[in-house]
């Protein structure tokens, strides 16, 4: 069979056989859609916890903004944000790390819990942390070539490597290898590169049309510091912080299917992984679905002769 014989029949039964198989930018924007939508209630609630421990982090932060300056309090207050924003960055990697894991265990066609995705990210969130660390130092080469040079050497080295890390079981400099060989060759980095963008870009404008109120009340308190009372300040700022964290709770999962299709499509570009799935699940597909594709390999075979 060769390749462009392989790559119509994934593409005609890759979604009904559940295969992760080689798509364009559109099919890969639907196919998140559709896998989110399919999967709502899971991905938002991994999403909902990190969403609202970061609400009460973010508002304890802004204590140091919102109270009066107190010289015996003010150590205290920035030292409470300091660790409050620190607290939310780790509940927020843990939480995306989490989606992540379950969007891989949809995509091969796996069940999977709420509680095993927490487990499977909190095992291994200490070998990803240190990945993503080690994998910065070499990004900051592109800070010499200019903006593009950050936006390039960003997505040779960071664009799929929590996915490696998580979906794989590998870490460290092996991880930021395999990344390497995935992204690098043939200009693949520049297709990633435009899909990054492009979700980005649609994700972020999802985040404003949903999240607007919650950028827009903590203008409301600078506007009326001197009119609101204190208490007021902190409702209406806490009321912002889970306007906008609820925002980002919706709209995030999404982004995280689609970065790992984007990591499935590469694996399936780069070594048939796609082939693999269908193998490793031939024995679980229906008498029906096999002789289809046998059906349609020899159609293909045929047109294409």
């Amino acid at each position: 069979m060769s390749p462009v014989q392989r790559d119509l029949m994934i593409c005609e039964f890759g979604r009904r056989l559940k295969l992760p198989y080689p798509m364009g930018l559109a099919e890969m924007l639907e196919e998140s859609l559709e896998i989110y939508r399919q999967n709502f209630a899971l991905l938002f609630g991994l999403a909902l916890i990190p969403a609202l421990l970061s609400t009460a982090f973010a508002t304890i932060a802004n204590l140091w903004l919102t109270l009066p300056r107190v010289r015996e309090l003010e150590l205290l207050l920035i030292a409470t944000m300091v660790i409050s924003y620190t607290l939310l960055l780790i509940t927020a990697f843990i939480g995306y790390g989490a989606q992540i894991w379950a969007a891989g265990q949809i995509i091969v066609g796996k069940s999977v819990g709420f509680g095993e995705a927490w487990m499977a990210v909190l095992k291994r969130s200490g070998a990803l942390l240190l990945t993503l660390l080690l994998a910065f130092f070499p990004m900051l080469v592109g800070l010499a070539l200019c903006c593009v040079g950050v936006l390039i050497t960003a997505v040779i080295f960071f664009a799929v490597l929590e996915q490696i890390v998580l979906l794989e079981g590998i870490a460290y400099f092996r991880a930021i290898s395999r990344h390497v060989q995935l992204v690098y060759p043939n200009w693949e980095w520049a297709r990633v590169l435009g899909f990054y963008l492009a979700s980005y870009v649609i994700v972020m404008l999802a985040q404003i049309l949903l999240g607007w109120a919650g950028m827009i009340l903590p203008f409301v308190v600078e506007i009326g510091r001197e009119a609101l009372p204190l208490s007021a300040q902190l409702g209406i700022y806490t009321l912002g912080q889970l306007w906008q964290q609820l925002a980002n709770a919706i709209v995030l999962p999404y982004w995280s299917v689609f970065l790992t299709l984007l990591y499935f499509d590469l694996r399936a570009r780069r070594e048939g992984h796609d082939l693999q799935v269908l193998l490793a699940r031939w024995d679980e597909l229906g008498s029906g679905a096999k002789k289809l594709w046998g059906h349609e390999a020899r159609k293909t075979g045929q047109g294409t002769g």
